[in-house]
């Protein structure tokens, strides 16, 4: 893995004159509208994608992050979750070898640590010691995945294979138990016939057959960003340009 440099480290510890932790930033977190329901949803698909979460000050936070190609769906993402963090703008990875050396790796930003995150942290994470485990439980599909949240998963996660109409949904940090889980519920909730399948002999993924590919275009096509049509299923034969 080539080495990398976050060009912006970390938030700045001041903002419109004030300490972060000052008084005034408190007071105003504690004013915020809680988050909405579309938001909510988006979130639950980007932490089923690659989104991750973390605890501070006892409240959760979200982080997210894309590769410089998918730079359009990170400022998306930012744009609509601006108002929970003290970030003014994206921070950048930058390569620091290779051919793209001194050129963007990778965009991210983080929201800040709030009891509006608890409720999303709650669904995915259990105390394991000293440390927090990332686990999928049985009911979360069925229970809060929307249509909105799984265009959002699939446009992290998501990829369209050669026939414009099979989709694989990379779930390889998951374990075969928790793919089985995750496919099941997909397939009792949406209707879908996805099926787990071994990815490169090692890891276990979600596969979408082409019988799945008018449900997948119907229920995601509303809520995908410009920058990610690419990643929806097709539903006649056209000329088809691959992308991941």
């Amino acid at each position: 893995m080539k080495k990398t440099l976050i060009l912006s480290k970390e938030i700045r510890n001041y903002r419109d004159g004030y300490h972060l932790n000052s008084k005034y930033w408190q007071e105003w977190k504690q004013k915020i509208l809680p988050l909405t329901a579309e938001l909510r949803e988006i979130a639950i698909g980007m932490v089923l994608s690659d989104a991750c979460m973390y605890k501070k000050s006892n409240h959760a936070l979200i982080k997210f992050e894309q590769g410089y190609l998918q730079e359009e769906f990170l400022l998306h993402l930012f744009s609509i979750f601006k108002n929970y963090s003290f970030m003014i703008e994206p921070g950048r990875r930058i390569t620091l070898e290779g051919k793209r050396k001194g050129l963007t790796k990778s965009l991210w930003f983080k929201s800040f640590s709030h009891i509006f995150f608890d409720e999303v942290w709650n669904l995915f994470y259990v105390d394991s010691g000293n440390k927090h485990m990332k686990i999928i439980h049985v009911g979360l599909i069925k229970n809060h995945l929307t249509d909105r949240g799984l265009a959002y998963w699939i446009m992290g996660d998501g990829s369209l294979q050669k026939d414009g109409k099979t989709l694989i949904l990379h779930t390889q940090s998951y374990t075969q138990t928790e793919n089985l889980i995750l496919s099941k519920e997909l397939n009792e909730k949406f209707g879908f016939m996805s099926e787990v399948i071994l990815h490169k002999k090692i890891y276990f993924v979600i596969k979408f057959n082409s019988k799945d590919a008018l449900k997948l275009h119907n229920l995601i096509k509303p809520h995908i960003h410009e920058s990610m049509r690419y990643k929806i299923p097709l539903i006649h034969k056209t000329p088809f340009t691959y992308g991941v």
